[in-house]
């Protein structure tokens, strides 16, 4: 059997459950191959490094943010080995725990600490843009295509856009094999559709207000032979709207549940996303879902989904799983039904929290691809400027990125001790209670590579990968030719109007769960939700995301 891994959704889940303080070291607290169309920096006067045995030895410290890692000395010991002969440096890789990093990392910035490298981000307090703003970090753009020009080359340029301030490229994005271009779609019951004859692959490419309505008789006729099952998932902490903008084609300047968004067809207009026709017929499609009992009638205070998700009781859901069973069907399955599959000894993704083989799910994608503003400072690493040797730090972040026995030994461990493949099955396997880098290798560079030599996947020799090979090809493509985030590196700054968005922030999480659940009538709900923001300033968080952001476009010539 068949089964395509899900990367994305393991990062996530690594990240929400690490918790636990350490140091990781000892030392105290090619023509499948992507590439960009950035301008390359001059470098007539620069020069080469040096062979590694002319030059000084040297030590470079890098902060991530990571849990106790099981045998690291022994590991890096091999690891500095590498470099040591590379580029005569040897790596000290110092761990934080994930619910203080943030705070950490951004007081030895503030305190001016000596140190080399450290892991960047725009989420959890991190503070990439603002900290590059304030000159805590080296500039690459001399540095990348002189010191690591593979790195350079290989990375999109919608990425290069996202870690660029005032003009310069603050980090080197942490490219990963899961690709960056996102295009989202649903998930839909397969085996409850074939039975009151709903074709699921109609939804495909299909904008999301068309999506609701074409979903409307499958949920009646569904629900009506099920009476237990949901038609739709609503809760008080996601809207379909609100949380999710790529499907309305639109993206948000600033975080995204707060007022002023701009559309892909007209990026340079800041637009108050609740006062758009899209917002007013949702609200109005969700009401008849209530009315209908196509949600729960409790969705709007519901705090926990997962209850409904692992009981298999939802019927079709958003997606972010993409290439869809359309754009790439799996290797034997020659009709997208539940037999199909079954005939093909495949066994499809299942609905969220659940297996192909209980809850199967039909999958298609529908928004653009576009690799989003939000991408390439996602993870990526910087040299802090109080670096005594930025030059060695670039050179090691060439290498982590291009040497693939240096990556593979830093997130696998050594081969025979903590991995191997099962001689028997060709599947990759880790030793249980040895080497664990705890999936961040992700912190410290790219993941990528046009052969997938770096990926579990990749390794394995069994026939589990071919369809993840596949797939990944699928998507490298598409983020060479995805739509780049129009505002790409645009940094919005609150601080003038913190007051409107927290007044309106409140307001947002009070009504829009209930417009989002049709619990209310949207008739008169929504002229009072519209009115209540603007009382509370909305047009005034517009207006300043409007200045701020043609401002930004004619810094950068936009």
């Amino acid at each position: 059997m068949k089964k395509t891994n899900k990367l994305l959704a393991l990062l996530l889940a690594v990240l929400m459950v690490m918790s636990i303080f350490v140091g990781c070291t000892s030392k105290e607290a090619t023509t499948d191959t992507p590439s960009n169309t950035t301008d390359t920096p001059d470098t007539t006067n620069e020069t080469a490094p040096e062979a590694s045995e002319d030059r000084e030895f040297v030590e470079l410290d890098f902060y991530i943010m990571n849990s106790p890692v099981t045998d690291q000395e022994r590991v890096m010991e091999k690891a500095n080995a590498i470099i040591e002969d590379a580029i005569n440096a040897h790596l000290n890789i110092i761990c934080i725990d994930p619910g203080t990093y943030a705070e950490k990392i951004n007081l030895m910035i503030n305190s001016g600490e000596e140190f080399d490298l450290c892991f960047m981000a725009n989420w959890g307090d991190i503070n990439f843009f603002e900290n590059a703003a304030k000159g805590a970090f080296v500039s690459m753009n001399d540095l990348l295509p002189t010191y690591a020009p593979e790195t350079y080359s290989r990375i999109p340029e919608g990425l290069w856009q996202g870690v660029t301030v005032n003009g310069n490229i603050y980090a080197s994005v942490n490219y990963q094999q899961w690709g960056v271009a996102a295009r989202k779609g649903y998930a839909v019951r397969m085996d409850m559709a074939e039975e009151v004859g709903f074709d699921w692959t109609q939804l495909k490419d299909m904008a999301p207000l068309d999506v609701l309505r074409t979903l409307e008789p499958f949920f009646e006729a569904a629900i009506a032979a099920h009476p237990e099952m949901i038609g739709w998932e609503t809760s008080a902490t996601y809207s379909f709207f609100l949380n999710d903008p790529l499907y309305w084609d639109m993206e948000p300047v600033g975080d995204t549940t707060q007022p002023g968004w701009i559309r892909y067809d007209d990026p340079t207009t800041v637009v108050n996303q609740f006062e758009t026709d899209e917002f007013a017929e949702y609200c109005d499609i969700m009401r008849e879902y209530y009315l209908n009992g196509y949600v729960r009638t409790d969705g709007a205070t519901l705090q926990d989904t997962s209850p409904d998700r692992t009981a298999g009781r939802i019927l079709a859901q958003w997606n972010y799983s993409w290439p869809d069973y359309i754009d790439y069907p799996p290797t034997g399955v020659e009709e997208l039904t539940v037999q199909g599959f079954a005939d093909a000894n495949y066994i499809p993704d299942g609905m969220s929290m659940t297996t192909g083989d209980t809850c199967p799910a039909g999958i298609v994608t529908s928004t653009r691809t576009v690799i989003p503003a939000a991408a390439g400072p996602t993870a990526c690493v910087a040299i802090s400027a109080t670096s005594k040797h930025p030059e060695r730090a670039m050179e090691l972040i060439e290498l982590l990125n291009t040497n693939d026995e240096l990556f593979n030994l830093i997130q696998f461990g050594e081969e025979g001790t903590d991995w191997y493949i099962d001689e028997n099955d060709g599947t990759f396997q880790m030793v249980e209670g040895m080497y664990n880098f705890n999936y961040s290798e992700w912190e410290i560079g790219q993941s990528y590579d046009p052969d997938f030599a770096r990926s579990s996947f990749g390794l394995a020799t069994d026939q589990n990968p071919i369809d993840t090979q596949a797939k990944q090809r699928i998507i490298f493509d598409a983020d060479l030719n995805a739509d780049a985030s129009p505002v790409s590196g645009f940094e919005f700054d609150p601080s003038p109007v913190k007051t409107e968005l927290a007044n309106c922030g409140a307001i947002i999480s009070e009504m829009v769960p209930v417009l989002s659940n049709g619990a209310a009538d949207p008739a008169t709900m929504l002229p009072q939700f519209l009115q209540r923001l603007k009382d509370a300033g909305v047009d005034t968080i517009i207006a300043e995301k409007q200045a701020q952001l043609d401002a930004w476009r004619a810094a950068n010539g936009n």
